[in-house]
């Protein structure tokens, strides 16, 4: 079974390890090498000292060089002193035997209080005096035994190794708390973003790392909820396209089956001769024109099953001006078939990026519609103008608001256009809507006056702005 330990754990003991093997090996580094330096050390000093005696007692006389040297050995008992002359005669220290036959002899220690033998060395030096004789100053001193510097560092040994566990231990605990401190606090802030909460972030501290995680921790979990709120955004335009289809498809299946029933109705009286179907001439002409209308009928509903495959049409800069001016010329005739007033202006031109099949639909249903509800000798207007597109005719019916509201629905007629023959499909306008959706164009219907008029909000050139 795996043992979890945790990060505050983790760092407080690997940094009281590595505490207590710093101070384990510095008190090694110390044991062997503190006594070595030690001598070193009081090697130079006495030597620094011998040097300046000898410095002081050149150029003076043989008395004041004993007397001299008699005082420094009173002074200090670390350096012992002797003179010889150059016969090797001692000059000092000397003994002497006063009248009551009493001597001193001066003798070197060669052991301490404690029975160790001492480290000593000897120095030698010639000293001159003023009148030019040579004397050989011989200095010796004393160390204290190495190894009671070894003894007291063995001494000391547990009680600093004691003092620095306690010491790492306080310090690797502050430390383990402060450093995993963010991460903890990190760690509870994802938790909590499964909730997908929006106002969450990780706070961010210092500049390091750890800073670091927290800030792409934050975007990457802004960037997923954006991804998520652009799903959940499809999967709304998904479902209700899937209820507009849904809705299309139980309205176009009444609006077939009505004229089926009709025109199996008509076809059985004239099988069985069944009262004025007996005239199969004039019942066979209504047959062609229930399927002219049925055949009208399908071919928008396929025009509309192509605006959902909108990659098998790559999208291209269209010209407004160029596109209308090929295909008005029968609009022309038309006008003057009907004895309609046509009037076109288009003193500027639009560019847009977009489908050139489906926009000219969309413009060509507007103007079938305004060419079969204008009133007789009424005026049908198209102006290209300040980044729009408007279409305004005398209409003989106009629309309330209702109605408008409505007119961009699938099969929809108003009252007074529903027979097919003078009310089309009902699907020229939803139509027109499906391709300006698509698009991003927005646009307007409404009545002013005794007009309908319909404008197509191009607005900017896309050229302009770059």
């Amino acid at each position: 079974m795996k043992c979890n330990i945790s990060l505050v754990k983790k760092h407080f003991l690997l940094m009281t390890m590595i505490v207590f093997i710093v101070v384990t090996t510095i008190l090694s580094i110390l044991y062997f090498t503190l006594p070595v330096y030690y001598k070193v050390l009081k090697m130079g000093e006495m030597e620094s000292t011998f040097n300046t005696i000898v410095t002081q007692l050149n150029g003076n006389t043989r008395e004041q060089i004993v007397n001299s040297i008699s005082q420094y050995d009173e002074a200090t008992n670390r350096i012992n002193l002797s003179l010889k002359d150059s016969n090797g005669s001692t000059i000092y220290p000397m003994y002497t035997i006063d009248s009551n036959e009493d001597f001193r002899v001066y003798i070197y220690p060669l052991l301490d209080s404690s029975g160790e033998s001492v480290s000593t060395q000897t120095l030698h030096s010639t000293i001159l005096t003023s009148t030019g004789t040579k004397f050989q100053l011989i200095g010796r001193y004393s160390l204290q035994p190495i190894s009671e510097t070894s003894h007291v560092l063995l001494t000391l040994y547990p009680f600093l190794l004691i003092i620095s566990l306690l010491i790492a231990g306080i310090i690797s605990y502050i430390f383990s708390r402060i450093s995993t401190r963010r991460i903890i606090g990190i760690s509870k802030i994802t938790r909590q973003m499964k909730t997908l909460e929006q106002d969450l972030s990780c706070q961010i501290e210092g500049g390091d790392e750890i800073a670091d995680l927290a800030k792409d921790i934050n975007s990457l979990y802004s960037t997923l909820l954006m991804t998520i709120n652009q799903l959940q955004g499809e999967i709304e335009k998904v479902a209700e396209l899937e209820r507009e289809k849904s809705e299309f498809l139980r309205v176009t299946s009444h609006e077939l089956k009505t004229p089926i029933s009709n025109l199996q109705g008509i076809i059985d009286g004239m099988i069985y001769n069944v009262g004025d179907f007996k005239d199969r001439d004039k019942y066979l002409l209504k047959c062609q024109d229930i399927l002219d209308e049925q055949r009208e009928l399908v071919q928008s509903i396929l025009s509309l099953s192509k605006l959902e495959i909108p990659a098998e049409h790559e999208e291209e800069l269209i010209s407004i001006k160029t596109l209308l001016e090929n295909k008005l010329e029968m609009y022309y005739v038309l006008a003057k078939v009907r004895q309609y007033h046509f009037k076109v202006s288009m003193d500027e031109d639009i560019t847009i990026k977009g489908n050139a099949m489906f926009l000219l639909k969309a413009i060509k249903n507007i103007l079938d519609n305004a060419f079969r509800y204008t009133k007789s000798n009424g005026n049908i207007v198209l102006l290209l103008h300040k980044g729009e597109l408007i279409i305004k005719n005398q209409a003989e019916h106009l629309l309330n608001e209702t109605q408008i509201l409505n007119i961009f629905n699938p099969f929809y007629r108003p009252d007074y256009s529903r027979n097919r023959k003078d009310g089309g499909t009902g699907l020229g306008l939803f139509i027109v809507k499906q391709i300006l959706d698509k698009h991003n164009i927005s646009y307007s219907f409404k009545r002013i006056g005794d007009y309908m008029e319909f404008v197509i909000h191009f607005y900017e050139d896309p050229q302009k702005e770059q």
